[in-house]
Formats: structure tokens, sequence, C-alpha cells
């Protein structure tokens, strides 16, 4: 009667734009399933999901990276190499950085049509767990000519402690 129905399997090259993320799509006009009334075929919708990425997390944008630091490189300062999209930069940390601490920098996240995304760089404060006898000494002598003022989240832990209760949490 006229009617049937030819399966063929077709390829086809998708371009997918800068900067597209989990839920975006692309509309292929005309290469959907054929009419059951014998029209135009339809058009392909192909829906993109981003694979989590082993360095970065993305919003938007934005892009998010946890980078460890040493403690020595968090109280004198020091430069790290700090994963950009393509490769790797250099970036400066200042002393006295502190575990949290967020930096940004401007325009090295995802690029698209609509601009380009920041960088935010997390720093987390990794203290070694394997010590030889020598370098707790080493680190027990240091300690020993640091004031809690010189904390300045400590010192305020202490004072507030100690207006409320009388004692020293530190034993200092």
């Amino acid at each position: 009667k006229g009617r049937g129905y030819v399966r063929r399997e077709t390829h086809i090259k998708v371009d997918i734009p800068a900067g597209a993320d989990t839920g975006s799509y692309i509309r292929k006009r005309g290469y959907g399933q054929a009419s059951a009334e014998g029209g135009d075929p339809g058009d392909l919708i192909i829906v993109i999901r981003v694979e989590p990425h082993r360095i970065f997390q993305r919003k938007g944008m934005d892009l998010y990276v946890e980078l460890p630091i040493s403690f020595r490189t968090a109280a004198l300062g020091g430069t790290v190499k700090v994963p950009g999209l393509d490769d790797t930069f250099d970036y400066a940390i200042p002393e006295g950085t502190q575990t949290g601490t967020t930096f940004t920098v401007r325009g090295k996240g995802i690029k698209s049509r609509s601009g380009t995304g920041n960088l935010y760089i997390r720093v987390f404060v990794e203290v070694p767990t394997r010590l030889t006898r020598e370098q707790k000494a080493k680190l027990r002598d240091a300690a020993e000519g640091v004031d809690i003022r010189q904390y300045d989240k400590a010192k305020k832990y202490a004072d507030s402690v100690g207006a409320l209760y009388g004692k020293d949490p530190y034993g200092t």
C-alpha cells in the first residue's frame, strides 16, 4: 500500500561549541525519524553531558581547583604550578596564606561565545604526617618563638574562650 520503512545507519559530524555544558543541546534538522505520514523527517536532538574532570569543578563558565600546598609555602610564600585548561602556569602564594583561602585568576575559566569565566584556586595547607625526630625537634624549636598574637583566628578564639570561661584553651 505504498508504506514501508528502510532502516539505515547514517554518520554525521557535529561541532560542539566552546563552553557547552551538561543539558545543552544541538539540533540537526532533517536527521530525525521519518514521518509516519510520509512527510519530511524530523530533527535529531543531541543532548550534551559533560563528564566530571579529575582536577576541575565547573560552575557555569567558572572553574574551581583545590590546590594542596605545603606548610612551608603557606607560611613563607612561594610559587606553585597551577593547572589551567591548556597548560600549567606559575602562581605566587603570599606568605601567611591560610587553609581555605580562595584566589581568583580572571579569564582562565571556560571560553565561550559569551565571554570567558574565571579560575578559582582554593588553597589547602597540607600538614606532614610522617616526621622524623629531628624534624619534630626543629618544629618545636620554631614554634617556641611564635606568640599566639601572630595567629589571628587563634588569638580571637583564645580571647573569646577566656572571656566566657576564664580559661586559656591553649594552656599558655
